[in-house]
């Protein structure tokens, strides 16, 4: 049975499709241009998620070298630290106030290269090595609405996503989830994780630690505390 979308979303993915070459700058302008609004994007909200998922992630539409997923953010879902693939072009479209941190992958070390939060109505570019996580800190659910795309590639267009994950000390690649506290069956690869400095291992623990307290997870929450008190005595 073919997929029915709404009118805005229908258009979405015209004026995509339509597209011989997309950059950041043209997609973002698509998405603004079109003023996807919560209704149209209502069929695919998924806040009452597994427990094991950190986030709600439910794809809407894959033309191979493009995919559009809306993901659904309560109070404490939080991705981990990820990075997007092969994706060459894309954007966030943010339906409420996201938690967020942007980080540099350098020399095998992982840093803290901003704390910038974005508004309800803001359109953020994502490309393949931006490395980020973002999340809920609030206590008002939000959606925010994904597209990932290549110009090279015609499948799988986010696959490869690396995750770093620092209450397990891993570093893993996936098809593009992103999840804390991850099912292994989503894992294409692992490794010891590389490197991350106190300040990002406190900021991240303070963001994640909600996710952990309300999953009852408490063996991991007692290992991230090990780790940090660790830390500061060395």
């Amino acid at each position: 049975m073919e997929t029915i979308f709404s009118k805005n979303l229908e258009r979405l993915i015209k004026d995509i499709k339509h597209q011989e070459f997309l950059t950041n700058p043209l997609v973002s302008e698509i998405v603004e241009s079109n003023r996807i609004s919560e209704n149209d994007v209502a069929n695919y909200v998924s806040y009452n998620h597994s427990p094991n998922e950190s986030y709600g992630r439910q794809l809407i539409y894959d033309n191979g070298n493009f995919k559009i997923l809306l993901m659904s953010w309560k109070s404490g879902d939080f991705t981990a630290i990820h990075n997007h693939g092969y994706t060459e072009w894309g954007c966030v479209y943010f339906f409420g106030d996201a938690t967020h941190r942007l980080y540099s992958v350098s020399n095998n070390e992982l840093k803290i290269l901003q704390k910038a939060n974005f508004q309800k109505g803001q359109v953020a570019s994502v490309c393949g090595d931006l490395t980020h996580i973002m999340g809920n800190s609030s206590s008002k659910n939000f959606t925010t609405l994904h597209i990932y795309g290549s110009n090279t590639r015609k499948s799988e267009v986010s696959k490869d996503a690396i995750v770093y994950l620092p209450e397990l000390e891993r570093e893993v690649t996936t098809m593009g989830s992103a999840f804390l506290n991850m099912d292994k069956q989503l894992i294409l690869s692992e490794k010891p994780m590389i490197k991350a400095g106190n300040d990002v291992i406190a900021d991240y623990f303070s963001l994640v630690k909600p996710f952990y307290e309300r999953n009852g997870l408490v063996s991991i929450l007692k290992n991230m505390e090990k780790g940090l008190d660790s830390r500061s005595v060395n």
